[in-house]
């Protein structure tokens, strides 16, 4: 019996597009045409995944309002969670850089580059374990794996507070780098497997300003731990206490909450499932398979846009470095107290807090920033430069200005909001499972020897000045900037190359199901023609 859905007739009366970018445009539909309402079971024959079969005896012309409940709900419990676990692994950095302000480097006896290197160690086991986090993630689910790592994590943490020496301290680093391997891989891929294209960006937005949203709070809770008595135990310990203990009831709720993909998500409905997964194959971005295809590696590693991808990375790193890991130590040269470092250093994150949201809201809402995020990173790569070279021309010295360096150090950090739009780019223009994987995990190892480079690059000699280090940062920072333009224009060609070769090209509804099978087919973005690049 036909449903009230599967009788609506497709307008071919407008050049404008359907309300959600997942269904084709009302023009590119044939006369008489309509949608697709069902994909029955032997159509479906050839898919051997679970994705498949929520779509099996589905009405597939889902209304607006079907698909804002979905939204809704996917927005209401993943983004926090995300926000959450993505903010612990800055709030963990933050938490050495605060450490080393209240007495942590006198207590265990650290001399010379010991610090840079207690910094260094956790990317050697974040470096040594990402592909290897990627592969479970493919191949178990998601939401438990992210669950057994961060209250393993959170368990180290607690650890830290027993640390007496260098050696220790480096022991417990390097495993919480191992632990910490699996978190933005997985939001990563999470976020391109719940949501279309055009959603993506201000979603990466909204849970990477955990990043720079969460160490305001703890920060100010340093603050105060600073001023606790340091029996029975020094303030820098009750630290890693706070984060351990927040970490493993973190990872608890993960357990039972956070979902593997659309089609096994036990929150969702039945039809939510079906809606969940139509949208996201007609948007041909992928839907998770468990399959490992080897040719999709070997596309990965030969793609050009792997690399730049990568390289945007690593040279994207550099600044936030400088507040993580050594704003603390520049700002006390500047003759300011251990404490007080700490307060004028929230300044630095405020600052992404407030252009992370913007940036994610016009990528995502302001058509011409939709197919320009590439833009948008220069800008902020810009101002980011212009900071850097200030604080190499006023550095931390006896009698020197304070207002200006210490203003332009806060814009400095303003590159973070770039490390969103950086994930988007990787989850709207990768397609096909294994390749996406294995695009993040080389993504990813890069990103560790960056910041396995820039600590060694602020020589302990040169502090609080680290006048090497600046200039590595502003190096890093013109090529960040130049790699930028070099995809936008990359993609850009290749959208109008494809568009050309679909001119005049009308979608009745067996091509529709085409559509759909195609990005239930777990295809990759060059195999796949239906594909537009989104830089």
């Amino acid at each position: 019996m036909s449903t009230p859905a599967m009788e609506r007739e497709v307008s071919n009366t407008t050049n404008t597009t359907t309300a959600y970018d997942d269904k084709p445009a009302a023009h590119q539909i044939e006369r008489g045409g309509r949608l697709p309402h069902v994909i029955e079971a032997d159509e479906l024959a050839q898919e051997k995944d679970d994705a498949a079969k929520a779509l099996e005896g589905q009405d597939l012309d889902y209304t607006d309002e079907e698909v804002k409940r979905v939204k809704f709900k996917t927005d209401f419990i993943i983004v926090p969670l995300m926000h959450l676990g993505i903010g612990c692994l800055l709030v963990d950095k933050t938490a050495l850089n605060a450490a080393s302000t209240l007495g942590f480097q006198t207590d265990l006896g650290l001399h010379g580059s010991q610090y840079s290197w207690a910094v260094s160690i956790y990317y050697f086991g974040l470096l040594g374990a990402t592909y290897p986090a990627t592969l479970l993630l493919q191949r178990y689910h998601v939401g438990r794996v992210l669950a057994t790592a961060y209250i393993i994590w959170g368990g180290l943490m607690l650890c830290t507070m027993a640390v007496k020496n260098y050696h220790g301290l480096l022991a417990i680093r390097f495993m919480l780098g191992i632990f910490e391997s699996t978190a933005a891989p997985a939001f990563t891929a999470t976020t391109a497997r719940f949501y279309t294209q055009s959603e993506q960006p201000i979603r990466y937005a909204m849970w990477s300003l955990g990043n720079t949203l969460m160490p305001i709070p703890f920060l100010l809770l340093y603050f105060a731990i600073g001023h606790a008595p340091s029996h029975p135990l020094a303030a820098w310990r009750w630290i890693f206490c706070l984060l351990g203990l927040f970490t493993i009831a973190l990872g608890s709720v993960m357990m039972f909450v956070f979902p593997d993909k659309p089609s096994t998500c036990w929150w969702y409905t039945e039809r939510q499932r079906a809606v969940a997964v139509a949208r996201i194959a007609r948007s041909q971005t992928g839907i998770k398979s468990h399959l490992y295809r080897k040719y999709q590696i070997v596309e990965a590693f030969t793609d050009v846009k792997t690399w730049l991808f990568a390289f945007l990375f690593v040279f994207q790193q550099p600044a936030p470095g400088i507040a993580s890991n050594f704003s603390g130590v520049i700002i006390k040269g500047y003759g300011y107290t251990g404490l007080k470092a700490l307060l004028l250093q929230i300044p630095s994150w405020a600052v992404p807090s407030v252009f992370t949201p913007l940036c994610g809201y016009l990528t995502t809402h302001v058509n011409w920033f939709k197919t320009r995020k590439c833009f948008v990173m220069v800008w902020l790569g810009i101002v980011s430069l212009i900071s850097e070279i200030v604080l190499y021309k006023k550095p931390p010295v006896p009698g020197a200005n304070k207002a200006v360096p210490l203003a332009f150090m806060s814009l400095l950090s303003i590159d973070q909001s770039a490390y969103p739009l950086i994930l988007s780019l990787i989850g709207q223009n990768i397609s096909g499972t294994t390749k996406k994987q294995t695009v993040i995990a080389i993504t990813f190892v890069l990103y560790c020897v960056a910041n396995i480079c820039i600590p060694q690059s602020f020589l302990a000699k040169q502090s609080p000045r680290y006048q090497d280090g600046i200039i590595f940062v502003i190096a890093s920072q013109a090529m960040f900037i130049t790699l930028s333009i070099v995809f936008w224009i990359l993609a850009t060609a290749e959208n109008k190359r494809r568009e050309k070769l679909d001119e005049g090209r009308v979608i009745g509804a067996d091509e529709d199901k085409e559509i759909i099978l195609s990005g239930l087919a777990d295809e990759t973005d060059k195999r796949n023609p239906r594909f537009r690049y989104s830089p």
